[in-house]
């Protein structure tokens, strides 16, 4: 059964601060209500609390890269209507430790809940987190590329699926991509990508808004009467616009390790309320989905357990068996 804790490290982690460095910290915005706290796992990048009150309970959000929890505060606030997430109560970047506090959304995350519903559960959560993803993609933020929180582009993408595909080939051509790659398998991988080129410079320069780790560790879900329903999708500071098909490649990295059916019931609920995919989206979108891989490989950081994932998504992409690659055990 899929299991994320096994297949990414947790990267540029703060400080775990202690109950009362926290109250301190929020002192100026929640004065002394605060009754208990309590960190929250599932995060590989931002530290996250939980901080229950008299009448409700927040989610204090520590970023590691200020930058982006900016931009994941603004998108928040663009999509709060359209698709289930935490409200933003409050937010200071005034202090050494910039942080958010969110509202906190009751229910369980739908990765540790594979093992635990039936079958007809799995089908209903899998329908509705395709309907999640289709309301994400409903917002057209005019370009395609990397925004800030003020929603300029920097850069914008003339060709989204060209600008990826010039992105991959020169990681796979040399560097410390190639580098931890092998040459065998670099090779074996660049190949693959150029003899796809097409492929890339055909996807439609799409600018949707696309989550880009929309997957199962950052999807919440709780019962509604009889029903499973999204409750929340968290984790937006790596949001970009461009094509939905990177959202689907995503959440479909790994699924060959899913419930059985449960991939076939999200592509249902994706397109229940679409104008469908094109014919070869699914090729396309394993394809684009090697941008992520790629930049898993050229962190800075030594990651041995995302590199592995890394290697492995690769090589079965570009139809390279492990053994004609690098020893992936080795990272």
């Amino acid at each position: 059964m899929l299991d994320y804790n096994t297949k990414f490290d947790r990267r540029d982690s703060t400080k775990i601060l202690d109950e009362d460095e926290i109250r301190e910290l929020v002192r100026s915005h929640l004065g002394s209500r605060i009754e208990s706290v309590s960190m929250l796992t599932g995060g590989f990048v931002n530290s996250n609390y939980r901080l229950v009150l008299p009448d409700r309970s927040l989610v204090l959000r520590i970023a590691a890269r200020p930058g982006e929890l900016k931009k994941e505060l603004r998108v928040l606030k663009q999509v709060q209507d359209a698709v289930p997430v935490p409200a933003v109560v409050a937010e200071d970047f005034s202090g050494p430790r910039p942080f958010a506090l969110l509202e906190f959304i009751e229910g369980r995350l739908c990765s540790d809940s594979l093992g635990s519903l039936d079958g007809a559960d799995l089908t209903r959560v899998a329908f509705e987190a395709g309907i999640s993803l289709q309301a994400i993609h409903s917002f057209d933020l005019g370009k395609a590329g990397f925004f800030d929180e003020n929603f300029v582009f920097d850069p914008a993408f003339e060709n989204f699926g060209g600008g990826l595909y010039e992105y991959i080939c020169s990681n796979l051509a040399s560097g410390r991509v190639r580098e931890r790659l092998g040459e065998t398998l670099a090779a074996c991988a660049l190949e693959h990508v150029q003899s796809n080129r097409d492929e890339y410079w055909s996807v439609p320069n799409s600018t949707r808004l696309i989550h880009c780790d929309y997957n199962l560790k950052n999807i919440l879900i709780r019962k509604a009467g009889a029903v499973w329903k999204v409750a929340g999708v968290l984790d937006w500071e790596f949001a970009m616009a461009g094509s939905p098909l990177v959202d689907i490649g995503n959440f479909l990295r790994f699924e060959d390790e899913l419930p059985e059916g449960f991939s076939r019931s999200f592509m249902k609920g994706y397109v229940s309320n679409s104008t469908g995919l094109p014919g070869n989206w699914r090729e396309v979108a394993r394809l684009l989905d090697l941008a992520a891989m790629v930049s898993f490989l050229d962190g800075e950081e030594e990651t041995p357990q995302t590199f592995g994932t890394a290697i492995s998504v690769i090589a079965k992409t570009a139809g390279v068996a492990p053994s004609d690659g690098p020893e992936i055990t080795d990272y």
